[in-house]
């Protein structure tokens, strides 16, 4: 019998880069788009030394200044200028460079070229080997991490680059059009969630929201209860876990241990593939929101506008992606012959492929979610559904690391000062915060200055935010 799709997952994490997560996998047999150890791309430093990709990429420890990634940083990293002149085109030259003005030195700015061994990186390198790998997957604009997720959710950015959290109000996301034809979504988030700020998702008669927490159980039962369109959130914060011990963060951004980010692959494929109906039904794409201002030697490639708006300051008119990241198809019928997958795809072929697998065949390709979604490629294209479904389970070895930096003791990493993303996520639970039903506001703490208080806000704004739906559901 032929198979038939039935469920997508979507697991977003943060902030990598291809060539730094998969980059040094390209061997004889296996021609992924990644370094070619006989010809080295390079950047040079301010020192004039050349800096080449290296294999020995730590789990945590080698990015400890958070690399920069906004406009105007990712402008330097593609072209070696913020400021390339009208029709220049991107060479790669400038990561090194903008990474020492970060770190503060040209030693630590050489730490943006360093890769990973395949062996350091068991479950992705694992995971993409036995399934597709799509080697020319870009974030959708060269810029940070909140204007790329709106293009996973929304299919635009409404001509914004920034990362301020007050212009959410209006958008109109997956979810609401997947509910419009009777398609049931859900967001399974542990910390915090963007979507959290979507009025829209805010008003919808419809709860979209589940902890992660039960994602495990939900799996195990039956496929029919399994929301069709599922989008997975990380843990952005260290926590205190109610039953004793922490939390990691999950998100693998800079420098969060990519080992836990790692074990949160492992967890959400095991929920998956542990009951075969549901394995049998079932695609699940593992991507990254943007390359966080890490080394990759392909150029990002030009991609319709959606919506036909630009950014005057900095200006910028949405046609072009933004760097290569890693991305993950997973299913029981891939295609021998795509299991490395060449076609370009941006952050709305995750939404372009929704729609096309979920809707009503005369309703796709749609406009609804915009231009750049209505023309995405869709990946699933890598399936061959008259293929018996693939019920072989992967043999995941323990990770290898030389020279291992000491996983951050869990307090430290608690009482650790906020990354940009965590005071973003802050930001964001603020504003959120500020549109709840005023029985429902979280108090705001005077001082939000560790990862630990930023995790026990952000989750308590989401869980109000959830109560809030709750009641317009009710």
């Amino acid at each position: 019998m032929a198979g038939q799709i039935k469920h997508l997952f979507v697991l977003m994490m943060e902030n990598r880069s291809f060539d730094h997560v998969f980059g040094f996998m390209k061997a004889p047999g296996y021609n992924i788009e990644g370094l070619d150890p006989a010809a080295l791309p390079f950047n040079q430093d301010s020192l004039g030394n050349k800096i080449y990709p290296t294999p020995n990429a730590q789990p945590t420890g080698d990015l400890a200044s958070d690399p920069n990634h906004h406009f105007a940083d990712v402008a330097e990293q593609l072209y070696g200028t913020r400021n390339p002149e009208f029709g220049q085109l991107p060479n790669m030259s400038g990561f090194v460079r903008n990474y020492e003005t970060k770190s503060g030195s040209a030693a630590l700015g050489a730490h943006i070229m360093k890769c990973f061994d395949p062996a350091g990186l068991p479950v992705l390198t694992t995971l993409a080997r036995k399934y597709a790998i799509c080697d020319h997957w870009f974030s959708s604009i060269p810029g940070p991490t909140l204007p790329n997720r709106l293009y996973v959710h929304c299919g635009t950015s409404r001509g914004r680059l920034d990362m301020s959290p007050d212009f959410y109000s209006g958008f109109y996301t997956v979810y609401e059009e997947l509910a419009q034809h009777g398609v049931r979504s859900c967001i399974y988030w542990s910390d915090w969630s963007g979507t959290l700020t979507f009025s829209g998702l805010m008003a919808h008669q419809n709860l979209f929201y589940d902890s992660y927490a039960n994602f495990a159980a939900i799996c195990a039962g039956n496929p029919d209860d399994v929301p069709t369109y599922c989008f997975i959130e990380p843990q952005y914060n260290p926590a205190a876990n109610p039953a004793g011990g922490t939390l990691p963060a999950t998100d693998q951004h800079p420098d969060n241990d990519m080992r836990d980010g790692e074990a949160l692959i492992r967890n959400v494929y095991n929920a998956i593939r542990q009951n075969d109906d549901l394995w049998h039904s079932s695609v699940l794409l593992i991507v990254y929101d943007e390359h966080g201002g890490i080394f990759d030697h392909v150029y990002p490639v030009p991609l319709p506008s959606p919506d036909n708006l630009s950014s005057l300051a900095p200006p910028f008119d949405f046609k072009l992606s933004g760097v290569r990241v890693p991305a993950v198809v997973i299913s029981p019928y891939i295609a021998p012959q795509k299991k490395i997958c060449s076609t370009i795809f941006d952050h709305t072929s995750a939404i372009a492929t929704a729609l096309k697998l979920f809707m009503p065949p005369r309703t796709w390709p749609s406009n609804s979610l915009f231009a750049r979604a209505e023309v995405a490629n869709t990946f699933d294209t890598v399936l061959d559904l008259t293929l018996p479904p693939d019920d072989s389970w992967p043999n995941i070895a323990a990770p290898v690391y030389g020279g291992v930096v000491p996983q951050l003791q869990a307090a430290a990493a608690m009482a650790a000062p906020l990354s940009e993303l965590q005071q973003q996520g802050v930001d964001e639970a603020k504003h959120t915060n500020s549109m709840l039903p005023a029985q429902l506001r979280v108090a705001v703490p005077a001082d939000l200055s560790t990862a630990a208080e930023a995790a026990a806000f952000t989750q308590a704004v989401g869980q109000a935010a959830v109560a809030a739906h709750e009641q317009v559901k009710a």
